[in-house]
């Protein structure tokens, strides 16, 4: 099959390329439709890069690899591979947000993390957890104040990070931190390539498109949502008597949540 021919050549990939294979697999479906410096523009390098790597996985060019893909889910006697590989992405992440929830809820504390664009989701996943979670700590977002809060932290304490590409590099060093520690970490990252998954106990996936200039967060928050309800599904009826008191609480000052 050709996603398990373009898997096993990961091993084996520099890391551009394992960025190229992993962006390409990511939006396979969608190969068909694109030239290859719009495919290379997603990917975030050269449209050399991607031609290498189609002669790596053994077809004589982007058309010819663009030919396989559409044979794969275009045609007639191939659409239930595209179901297929369509049902096993959503499985795989459904399995890494059922596994972040039940991290979550077994830490005795849980200190999140984002910096610049990726702060926007520390502070959401913070802000909406601790409705139900009084362990949720929001770190500073400078990267030497973060550092000195991870150095308090044990092994019963849980770092969340958030970063997509271009990665953060105060992320990275504090993921890489905690793991010097052995303190247990999750990440939210795009790419399973990524040096945040690659340095951390657990990972989420999601995937984030940039269609011409800025990029598609939205998945992102959908992740984090997924999680928390998730959780909040493992803790049971105290959620709901939990949230119900937030809401009462910011009524009561005239507020909004």
């Amino acid at each position: 099959m050709l996603i398990d021919k373009i898997k096993s050549h990961n091993n084996n990939l520099t890391p551009k390329l394992k960025q190229a294979s992993e962006s390409i697999l990511s939006n396979l479906n969608q190969i068909p439709f694109q030239t290859i410096r719009q495919t290379a523009h997603k990917a975030e390098v050269s449209v050399l890069t991607i031609s290498r790597l189609n002669k790596i996985w053994g077809f004589e060019g982007y058309s010819d690899f663009q030919l396989h893909v559409k044979n794969l889910f275009y045609s007639d006697t191939k659409k239930k591979y595209h179901e297929k590989f369509s049902n096993i992405t959503d499985l795989e992440q459904r399995k890494s947000i059922e596994l972040a929830a039940k991290i979550l809820t077994q830490s005795d504390s849980v200190y999140i993390s984002g910096f610049r664009s990726a702060k926007s989701f520390a502070l959401y996943m913070n802000y909406m957890g601790r409705m139900v979670f009084d362990n949720f700590f929001l770190m500073p977002d400078s990267g030497l104040s973060a550092a000195q809060d991870l150095a308090r932290l044990g092994k019963k304490n849980l770092l969340v990070a958030f970063s997509t590409t271009p990665y953060s590099t105060e992320t990275v060093r504090l993921i890489r931190a905690a793991k010097t520690l052995n303190i247990k970490t999750l990440s939210f990252t795009d790419n399973a390539f990524s040096p945040l998954a690659k340095h951390s106990d657990y990972v989420v996936i999601v995937s984030i498109s940039k269609d011409n200039r800025l990029y598609k967060m939205a998945p992102m928050i959908s992740a984090i949502e997924k999680v928390l309800e998730k959780s909040f599904e493992i803790l049971g009826e105290n959620v709901d008597i939990k949230i119900k008191y937030f809401e009462d609480r910011i009524k009561a000052i005239n507020g909004y949540w």
